[in-house]
């Protein structure tokens, strides 16, 4: 696959890759301390604790999934170990979390469209998700289903040796959201949501930005008790724009959906999340082999 342009002369790689190229190898090399050799060491290593770990010992764990961990933890074993540790502790916890939605929801449910994926990488190589909240419509979609959504297309994404390298930055667009959708927006369900994508490293994601366009009024409480969790690195990258024109500030007009200014009009990517919603159903523990 190769990269385009935009209007600015920046490179865009497609959201759906099938290789690595060699800027991202080279910032794996970099960024992520990650050789051949220290890749094969660090395996061994990791899977030597798994075997000894009481709760990881009958699990058998991919070696794609153990990289991912790797990866988020830039080669770190000692971090890698309690991330995996951690994520099957969250796992066994949360069974129903983590199931797939009925796959005849995508073709009689237009709430399955409040999560996408943008067709177009960033610059740097970052996936980027829309989240539009307001489409959503909870007596619809039970926010059971809404959470295993999520959770699918994060598990599923990170499947792509792009996304672990380069991260995912995210759009939260709130036109449209009310009480309805905020009275969902309790401490234990924002400490769940903490818990998988930060403490436990559940989903060993590399969460570049936040940018929040159309924020309501209901948000502001939500953002001061969800913000106290985080570390000043992390809501230093959450971004409240006062209108949508911003994100041209950030993101290439090649890479954002014409709503918001930029060049795209065609976001039909439910054959994506559709596949990755069937493919999770194989989605286990020990996780699953990389797309390419």
């Amino acid at each position: 696959m190769l990269p385009t342009h935009s209007k600015k002369g920046e490179e865009t790689f497609p959201f759906e890759m099938d290789h690595l190229p060699e800027f991202a190898i080279k910032k794996c090399e970099v960024e992520q301390k990650e050789t051949p050799e220290k890749k094969l060491k660090a395996l061994q290593e990791v899977r030597e604790f798994l075997r000894k770990n009481q709760k990881t010992s009958d699990i058998d764990f991919h070696d794609d999934f153990i990289v991912q961990h790797l990866r988020k933890s830039k080669y770190d074993v000692a971090r890698t170990c309690k991330s995996i540790h951690n994520s099957v502790i969250t796992r066994s916890k949360h069974i129903e979390e983590f199931r797939s939605i009925e796959d005849e929801y995508f073709s009689s449910k237009n709430s399955i469209k409040w999560i996408r994926f943008l067709p177009k990488r960033c610059p740097d190589g970052c996936a980027v998700t829309l989240l539009q909240f307001g489409k959503w419509d909870p007596n619809e979609l039970e926010f059971m289903d809404l959470k295993r959504m999520a959770i699918t297309c994060y598990i599923q994404l990170m499947r792509d040796p792009m996304t672990q390298i380069n991260g995912i930055k995210a759009i939260f667009d709130f036109e449209g959201t009310s009480f309805q959708h905020f009275r969902y927006a309790t401490p234990l369900n924002l400490l769940l949501y903490y818990n998988m994508a930060f403490l436990t490293n559940c989903i060993p994601g590399r969460y570049k930005a936040v940018h929040i366009i159309n924020e309501s009024f209901l948000l502001k409480p939500v953002w001061i008790f969800f913000k106290q969790f985080l570390s000043p690195k992390l809501w230093r990258r959450v971004h409240f724009h006062p209108n949508v024109a911003n994100l041209l500030e950030y993101f290439p007009r090649s890479a954002l959906p014409a709503e918001y200014g930029g060049d795209l009009t065609d976001l039909s990517d439910k054959d994506w999340i559709r596949k990755a919603n069937k493919e999770h159903r194989s989605n286990s523990f020990g996780g699953q082999p990389n797309f390419y």
